[in-house]
């Protein structure tokens, strides 16, 4: 785990701001978990999680090996606080998981957990206005540790690491749609060059050649790209 010394106000700020020019996603992800066990001072360790595709979750960063066990078996269960905290609350404070409340809400995943050093949690939705991005879960290697006003702390961090994170993932989604684009391209000229057809004629044989195979538009476009050569079972068009 990355050892850093807890930040002053100021420094806290700066780390928060420094969110922005991670130079992509993964970076500002690894920064948020370090930068949490830092600043939180009950925390021993972090997570974050990510809603992908299909409303699933992935936890692509973790501080260290208990929350990223933690979180593992929270996803294998498919129960517990950090999955409520994106889809049912905005956090979640819970110092002590064995308290009855808690292992009442959520009794497979307490039970399992009572075998790992984790004794309490706080979770913590990351999401703007526009979406939920996925969730902050910190962890506390003992029961009771945190505070009030490490909740506190936790909702601020997170709204702004929120925002960090939406912004690395806006970027990344524009980065894959313009390769996109130019695979596509690169496999309609192939096509026009081939089969001597027109721009818009190449984008109608891919997208019907895409709908027959079954095979998404983009991979069949960087399949042609990479090989020079159409799938088979293709049409001639």
């Amino acid at each position: 785990m990355t050892t850093i010394e807890p930040p002053s106000p100021a420094g806290f700020a700066d780390a928060l701001r420094a969110l922005f020019a991670e130079p992509g996603l993964h970076a500002a992800l690894r920064r948020t978990a370090d930068l949490a066990v830092a600043a939180i001072p009950a925390c021993d360790d972090a997570a974050l999680s990510l809603v992908e595709r299909r409303g699933r979750l992935s936890t692509p960063v973790a501080a260290g090996d208990l929350a990223r066990r933690v979180d593992g078996l929270q996803t294998r269960l498919g129960e517990g606080p950090s999955i409520d905290a994106v889809w049912a609350d905005d956090h979640l404070a819970l110092p002590d998981l064995a308290d009855p409340a808690v292992t009442a809400r959520w009794p497979r995943f307490t039970a399992e957990a009572a075998r790992l050093p984790v004794g309490g949690m706080l979770a913590f939705r990351l999401f703007t206005a526009e979406e939920t991005v996925g969730a902050l879960t910190l962890y506390a290697g003992a029961p009771g540790a945190f505070t009030p006003r490490d909740l506190e702390l936790g909702v601020v961090f997170s709204a702004q690491a929120a925002s960090a994170l939406a912004a690395h993932r806006r970027i990344a989604d524009l980065n894959r749609a313009l390769d996109t684009r130019e695979t596509i391209g690169q496999a309609q000229g192939i096509l026009m060059e081939r089969h001597h057809l027109t721009a818009d004629q190449a984008w109608e044989h891919l997208r019907t050649t895409s709908q027959n195979l079954n095979i998404r538009l983009a991979e069949l476009a960087a399949s042609i790209a990479l090989t020079g050569e159409e799938p088979d079972g293709a049409d001639r068009p």
